[in-house]
């Protein structure tokens, strides 16, 4: 219990954290890129290819409403 987390935590923890979420939940990446900041759906579209990495296994168990 207590004590320092196994990784560092960050403002762009939250950042990655939040656009994941948004694209999970099927939000368009123009729609995503826009809230980013992003000057391009390009950049967005690094989140996608994080998520098919290993995604079904990271979502085991989650249901989303």
């Amino acid at each position: 219990m207590g004590g320092e987390p196994p990784f560092k935590i960050g403002c762009h923890t939250f950042r990655h954290s939040f656009t994941v979420h948004l694209i999970l939940h099927g939000r368009p990446l123009k729609f995503v890129s826009q809230l980013l900041g992003h000057r391009s759906v390009e950049s967005t579209e690094v989140y996608t290819n994080v998520l098919t990495f290993d995604g079904a296994y990271c979502l085991e168990g989650v249901d989303f409403h």
